[in-house]
């Protein structure tokens, strides 16, 4: 198998002479890429009542607006990267952004649901390419290690503030344009991103000089894209399903495959021997695990402030602002320690604030007002952006410059999963004790609509009071809220126990070298 780890001494753009003011104008350019990609991961979430009541779909169908894009997304984000080492990182850029313009587009314009969900599955697609490449090209930027470490964390801010700044951005949106506008956004900053992009970033004749591993791509994608769909309709489906299972099964088969595929081909797309080394294996861990935890947070609390505590999208957008400015506060801080003191310590304490603020959050009485949700949701953002920063240098640090790409996509591809296990493992926590506490909150409503009533509820549809008197109605909103509320606060609970034992896991097993850009690397892995 050929070398995949960066080898000992500098590499040529280590040792530039760029600064991060010299990198600024194509540094935007990336950032505006990947901010767009990943407000769309979470702009959508509330406008999704007025998708229903516009175009006239189920539940389920709302679902799928959210899911297909990460179904997509997930399973493309490795290959994206291996295509840009092969054919070039500007041009496969360039590729994925007019893609996601005119997905967007498409999506604005879609007269029904089933052109809404063909769109978003563009926008994955699409996103799965501008997020590995973006990150590719900051790598051949040139400049000192340091200097790309605070580009890195430039890089890391400009996404978690999409991310976290999706449901501010979507609720004054849809509140005063309409949901359509959510995807209208997109369409002029990604001409203005494309034209800068063909302009800006340099175009670099060193490419890998390999084939694509087209067997090892096609076998990841389905094992993902299986694992992937199957726990997304774990909460529909429910986890002893036979479609849930053979989805599963299906998964781990092609997973097997893949990994003795990668094991005997010469030109692996990801080399399993990677995984020996803890400088990629934790921080790609410790991505899954803040995810899991953060997307949690965004859906199940969007559901409740929207469907129970009576807010409006925009609304629940400010309720979020907390979260979305610590992210920008945290993503230079995060850069700049990893620069001087390497990932170990920045990557540890990102887990480990995340779970002291998800701690809080299962304390909070969701009855309460704004103020109760600061600290918590300040804590949540910087201990997750304070994580990305180190674990994408380190991961990016692990691997040979021409497998950058490569690199780029493991990390983006393990966070995305992460973000699904969240809904659907934390999901289940939700919804089982939801169910548990539900027959209580239901007495005053007559029984001929009392079991359909509690499908919606324990589903996280919007409640159809209709025809019910306003007395009944609180009777049935104000339990069936705490009784979400606290079922929410289980599974954030959950999710705070596994970021401290990724914490704890990190600081005690990753490698004080690993991730340090002022350092040289370790020894190659054949």
């Amino acid at each position: 198998m050929k070398d995949v780890r960066r080898p000992a001494g500098p590499t040529p753009t280590a040792t530039g002479t760029a600064s991060l003011r010299s990198l600024a104008p194509v540094l935007c350019v990336l950032c505006v890429g990947l901010f767009m990609v990943w407000l769309d991961t979470t702009i959508v979430n509330v406008a999704l009542p007025d998708i229903q009541e516009s175009l006239g779909t189920g539940f389920t169908g709302l679902q799928w607006v959210v899911n297909i894009y990460t179904l997509t997304f997930a399973c493309l984000m490795l290959l994206a990267g291996d295509l840009g080492d092969v054919h070039g990182h500007k041009k496969v850029f360039l590729i994925g952004i007019a893609g996601f313009t005119a997905a967007s587009a498409l999506c604005a314009l879609a007269p029904n649901i089933g052109v809404l969900l063909a769109g978003r599955a563009l926008q994955g697609a699409s996103g799965a390419v501008i997020m590995p490449i973006s990150l590719s090209l900051i790598t051949s930027l040139g400049g000192t290690p340091r200097v790309r470490a605070a580009a890195v964390g430039i890089w890391s801010g400009a996404g978690s503030l999409g991310l976290a700044g999706g449901p501010l951005v979507g609720g004054l949106l849809v509140t005063h344009s309409g949901w359509a506008s959510v995807f209208w956004i997109n369409v002029p900053i990604g001409i203005l991103a494309a034209f800068a992009g063909h302009r800006l970033i340099p175009a670099r004749h060193e490419r890998a000089a390999r084939r694509l591993d087209i067997a090892g791509m096609l076998l990841f994608s389905a094992g993902v894209g299986s694992l992937t769909l199957g726990l997304i309709q774990v909460n529909e489906w429910g986890w002893t399903s036979p479609a849930v299972l053979a989805l599963l099964s299906l998964a781990a088969v092609l997973v097997a495959g893949f990994a003795a595929w990668e094991l005997r081909t010469r030109a692996p797309v990801l080399p399993l021997a990677l995984f020996r080394d803890r400088g990629f294996t934790l921080p790609n861990l410790a991505g899954l695990v803040t995810f899991f935890g953060l997307f949690g947070v965004l859906m199940f609390l969007s559901v409740y402030f929207q469907s129970f505590a009576g807010l409006t999208a925009y609304e629940t957008g400010l309720r979020f602002l907390p979260l979305t400015a610590a992210t920008a506060v945290a993503a230079p801080v995060a850069g700049l320690i990893t620069g001087r003191y390497g990932a170990r310590l920045p990557l540890a304490g990102g887990c480990a604030v995340s779970a002291v603020g998800l701690l809080f959050l299962a304390q909070v009485r969701m009855g309460d007002g704004y103020l109760e949700y600061i600290g918590p949701f300040v804590l949540i953002g910087f201990g997750t952006t304070l994580a990305v920063t180190p674990g994408t240098i380190a991961v990016l640090s692990a691997v040979m410059e021409n497998r950058a790409g490569m690199g780029a996509g493991a990390v983006q591809t393990s966070r995305q999963i992460g973000g699904v296990l969240g809904i659907a493992v934390l999901g289940t926590v939700v919804v089982q004790n939801f169910r548990d506490r539900l027959p209580g909150a239901l007495t005053a409503v007559p029984a001929d609509r009392r079991a359909r009533l509690a499908d919606t509820l324990s589903s996280g549809g919007r409640p159809d009071l209709t025809g019910l008197p306003d007395q009944a109605r609180r009777a049935v909103l104000e339990p069936a809220g705490r009784a979400l509320a606290d079922s929410i606060q289980t599974a954030m609970a959950v999710a705070a126990l596994c970021n401290l034992l990724a914490a704890l896991l990190v600081l005690f097993a990753m490698d004080r070298r690993d991730g340090r850009p002022a350092s040289p690397a370790k020894g190659g892995i054949r």
